[in-house]
Order: C-alpha cells, then sequence, then structure tokens
C-alpha cells in the first residue's frame, strides 16, 4: 500500500486511508494526548468533509455515529437529563471495539487542540484550502467567545 503523493501532501483514499489515519497520529499525538479527541479530529482531518466540520463546529452541531461523537453541550440543556455533561464543554466519544473512551473538554481547550489538527490538514493535505481554514478558525474563535 503506497501513499499517493503531490510534494508532500497526501490524498487520502480508500486503499490508503489507515496509512493516513497513522501519519495523523504521528503528527498529532504530541500535540493533543486525549484519545477520542485525537481520533475525532483525525477522522475529521482525513474526510472529504473536513470544511464542513469546521462549520459544524462553529455552529455547535454535534455529530455522533457508533465509533466516534463530538457533542456540544447545548444538546443537553437540562442539568436533570443524566446525559447532561456540563455547560459550555464537547463530549468527545470513541469506541475502539473493546474499550469506549470519553473526554469533556472546554472551548479553549479544545481550540488548542482544534489549531494543530488545521494545520495538519493546511501542511499534508490541502494546502490550496490555507485561507478559507484561516477564517473558519477565526469565526470558530469568535463564536465560542475566545480571546
Amino acid at each position: 500500500m503506497s501513499i499517493e503523493k503531490n510534494n508532500k501532501v497526501t490524498v487520502v483514499t480508500e486503499e490508503n486511508f489507515m496509512e493516513c489515519m497513522r501519519e495523523y497520529d504521528a503528527y498529532y499525538w504530541k500535540k493533543c494526548n486525549k484519545g477520542s479527541v485525537s481520533l475525532t479530529l483525525n477522522r475529521y482531518v482525513n474526510s472529504k468533509n473536513f470544511l464542513k466540520h469546521l462549520d459544524d463546529m462553529k455552529n455547535k452541531l454535534s455529530d455522533y455515529n457508533q465509533s466516534y461523537a463530538m457533542i456540544f453541550s447545548e444538546d443537553y440543556d437540562d442539568p436533570y437529563d443524566e446525559s447532561y455533561f456540563g455547560e459550555n464543554v464537547i463530549c468527545f466519544f470513541s469506541s475502539l471495539g473493546y474499550d469506549d473512551v470519553e473526554d469533556i473538554i472546554g472551548y479553549e481547550e479544545f481550540y488548542k487542540y482544534l489549531v494543530p489538527a488545521c494545520e495538519f490538514y493546511v501542511e499534508r493535505r490541502h494546502p490550496e484550502h490555507k485561507e478559507i481554514v484561516e477564517q473558519k478558525l477565526k469565526e470558530i474563535r469568535e463564536a465560542y467567545g475566545l480571546k
């Protein structure tokens, strides 16, 4: 299995998806050691929908499936709901088949982890999206009230 390269940019295909995920892990794990956050962002960065995911993050739209999830606290506004996990936080969930992992982090910490994921995306996947990603990061900061 080989990765199609254009300079240092990797084109993600079905055939090299797992190798691309490992490439991301090698880059990103030093910056974020929260398993479910890393796994979810890895899936997003290596998908064809990363820019849409950034828009969803800005709008605090949750995303979940059986393997991983990013759930915003705005989905659960009743503190008496058994699923409630706090205010102004994001719950990341990953199921590795043998173990379920959950990380709940605030917006500031999330943004700290999102920036290197975006850097990886621009450097290794889509350098042509640099200005778009920078604009979306700015919009996310504003939407979350971060300075």
